[in-house]
């Protein structure tokens, strides 16, 4: 017979998928990049509702009460270049290379990377990055392609033409002379995309404590 989770219950396994999100993040940072696939998984579990599964969040019932953190450059209409990376930054060495990264709290002082927090639905399916082929990206589907596809909890068995882009082939297509020949820039993109809303997400946990308790 089932029995409705209470409320410490569900607390409890909330702090348990921070703690989740935190040692991944750490992982990381420290050099495993396909811990961002657990991140993924960890992120859906946190947020996600679909008919046949409820994230903690929504059955916490504070979901629509919090404000997430937004760290994303918005897609330019005007802009005439192929690419918006959205959650990354491009960090470039003279002399060693450049590649995609996850700014965390570095967030450059600029109007386009300072955002009032969002609600939910914005948060999760506002289009924040468009590869070089034109493909746009939300968070949602940054995260459940790497949960869903990718090997975070299921592997499809077709590959995915635009997460192959942008994990193995710089598919937002920049490029860079710090070695002083131009080259691409090194990273998974999607996969540094989740750690930057992983953070996000661990931000807006922090700035709601007292909901959370």
């Amino acid at each position: 017979m089932a029995v409705q989770r209470d409320r410490a219950s569900l607390l409890e396994l909330l702090q348990e998928n921070v703690g989740f999100l935190r040692s991944s993040a750490a992982s990381f940072d420290a050099g495993f990049e396909s811990e961002a696939k657990r991140l993924a998984v960890t992120v859906r579990v946190l947020v996600h509702d679909t008919a046949q599964s409820h994230s903690l969040l929504h059955q916490l019932g504070v979901k629509s009460q919090l404000g997430f953190v937004d760290t994303a450059e918005r897609i330019n209409p005007r802009n005439l270049l192929p690419s918006a990376p959205g959650l990354v930054l491009m960090q470039m060495t003279f002399g060693v290379g450049a590649t995609y990264i996850a700014p965390l709290d570095n967030i450059p002082l600029s109007p386009g990377r300072i955002h009032p927090p969002a609600t939910f639905d914005v948060w999760w399916t506002e289009d924040i990055a468009r590869d070089s082929n034109g493909v746009l990206w939300s968070r949602k589907k940054f995260v459940l392609t790497m949960a869903n596809k990718e090997g975070g909890a299921h592997v499809d068995p077709q590959l995915n033409s635009a997460y192959e882009s942008l994990a193995r082939h710089n598919g937002f297509g920049f490029t860079s002379t710090a070695t002083g020949v131009d080259l691409p820039f090194e990273g998974n993109a999607a996969a540094i995309s989740v750690r930057q809303i992983s953070h996000e997400l661990l931000k807006t946990f922090e700035a709601h404590a007292t909901l959370l308790l």
